[in-house]
């Protein structure tokens, strides 16, 4: 994997067409990305609850590191996801890079 960069386009299709639509219960990807979602979800309301009219320009330094947080936490399920569904079909990371890289498509 080697930190290759991911998109946001392409971390909210894999959320929009696979998480969103799995059952938290039963698919351990949908589960996580709810996870992350609450997470968020409670440090959002704990800085707006804790703050106060003065502490603006804090509370949107907090804001950013949260979403900076939640984007790195859905970056790293997306890899696992991605990990797993080729591990599913006998394939590695590493195989799907050369397989593009012949085709000549560098998008990876």
């Amino acid at each position: 994997m080697n930190g290759q960069y991911v998109s946001r386009k392409e971390l909210l299709q894999v959320i929009d067409d696979h998480w969103m639509l799995e059952d938290p219960d039963r698919n351990e990807y949908a589960f996580l990305f709810r996870l992350i979602q609450e997470r968020h979800r409670t440090q959002f309301e704990q800085t707006f609850q804790q703050s106060t009219p003065e502490q603006y320009e804090a509370v949107q330094r907090h804001l950013r590191t949260i979403d900076q947080e939640r984007n790195r936490a859905e970056e790293i399920l997306y890899w696992l996801y991605l990990d797993n569904e080729l591990r599913q079909q006998g394939r590695t990371f590493p195989d799907q890079v050369e397989a593009k890289h012949k085709r000549g498509d560098r998008s990876v």
